[in-house]
């Protein structure tokens, strides 16, 4: 296995997943106590609203391997080759440049004000701070756009140093963007059961 095969999903989406799902359990099951007809839309509401967490919270990330990077957003991932890539921006979110494209990352967005305030206090972040070369906010250390941009860079320099990537041939490679199927099935699927069984209800 390639050393470099790492995978980072965002640590804030995965807990508001988490609490989605608690939160889908509870209303599910105080539904089910209940026992009232009326109320069996709220079944498939809470599976829509679980799956919908997972989809859009828990499995997005950023991933590096020997091929590239990947990005898994909510509907699809975007598979970039090293020899394509020609910079990486933080300005929003993890953005990843090609020739004539720009490619997002929803599971790295920039951190907002607060969060922000709160990490450029670590030792990392200070130690930037010190020496003049304070990073912008989507690049600071504990930052989802900020770890999932150390990870491609330092992978994307190493393979450079290493020879393993010919710089300006990136016109050369594609990138693949593959849709993520059965996400948007089982999406459509639950929403028109919601919707059936709300409409049944009243």
């Amino acid at each position: 296995m390639d050393p470099a095969n790492r995978l980072l999903h965002s640590r804030f989406n995965r807990i508001m997943a988490i609490l989605v799902w608690a939160v889908a359990a509870i209303v599910a099951a105080l539904a089910a106590w209940g026992g009232e007809p009326s109320l069996t839309w709220v079944y498939p509401a809470a599976a829509l609203a679980a799956f919908l967490s997972w989809a859009a919270l828990w499995r997005p990330g950023v991933g590096v391997d020997a091929a590239g990077v990947h990005v898994r957003n909510v509907t699809h991932t975007v598979d970039i080759p090293w020899e394509a890539l020609i910079h990486i921006d933080t300005k929003h979110a993890l953005t990843l440049l090609t020739p004539g494209q720009r490619f997002s990352a929803w599971s790295a967005p920039a951190p907002g004000i607060m969060t922000s305030r709160i990490i450029s206090r670590r030792p990392l972040n200070r130690e930037g701070r010190a020496v003049g070369s304070m990073p912008r906010t989507g690049d600071l250390m504990g930052s989802d756009s900020g770890d999932a941009a150390m990870l491609v860079r330092e992978e994307w320099r190493r393979r450079i140093d290493a020879g393993l990537i010919t710089v300006g041939l990136a016109d050369e490679f594609n990138v693949r963007r593959r849709w993520d199927i059965p996400v948007l099935i089982a999406t459509a699927v639950l929403l028109a059961v919601t919707v059936w069984a709300l409409a049944a209800s009243g």
